[in-house]
């Protein structure tokens, strides 16, 4: 017989509920009507101008090819840790944060809560967009999506890939 550590199967416990989960999730939102696929290319500088972060984090740009997301985005972070959180094993550089995304797009607004990490060595981050509120075709928003890129602009600005389902009464 095979002795798997208790860490281990933690793992193989999770990862199975997640597979059994993410596919149960996956096909409630195929099913529903007010969802659909969304995609597109966010890009945006960090900005001090107006920013009333507590942490001084805000970014302004734009969305692309994301059809009805595309329009202007400005982000405010509400919070950031250091070493992602996990000090003990992440550089200090590394950064988690949690803000509010907002898209002004042309037929609604939508506002997200943000749950990111960015790693500073490799210049990449990822994000978990949490629908909180909209305006027009984004009324009553639902359902999680992501956006996933890299710092440019020398660091002064990043460009990322959107993707994922969006739900909303439109």
């Amino acid at each position: 017989m095979v002795s798997i550590s208790k860490p281990a199967g933690w793992v193989a416990t999770l990862c199975l509920i997640g597979a059994i989960g993410g596919s149960t999730v996956t096909r409630d939102v195929h099913a529903d009507e007010r969802c659909k696929h969304v995609s597109g290319t966010i890009h945006s500088l960090f900005s001090s101008t107006g920013c009333t972060s507590p942490v001084g984090l805000c970014t302004a740009g734009a969305i692309t090819g994301g059809g009805e997301l595309d329009g202007a985005t400005t982000f405010l972070a509400f919070d950031a840790a250091p070493s992602a959180g996990l000090p003990a094993v992440e550089p200090a550089a590394n950064l988690s944060y949690s803000g509010a995304l907002t898209v002004n797009a042309h037929r609604g607004t939508l506002i997200t809560h943000d749950l990111g990490v960015l790693d500073a060595t490799g210049l990449t981050f990822t994000e978990i967009e949490r629908p909180a509120s909209g305006t027009g075709i984004f009324e009553n928003p639902s359902n999680d999506f992501f956006i996933s890129g890299a710092i440019t602009d020398s660091g002064s600005g990043f460009t990322g890939e959107i993707y994922g389902i969006l739900c909303s009464d439109r």
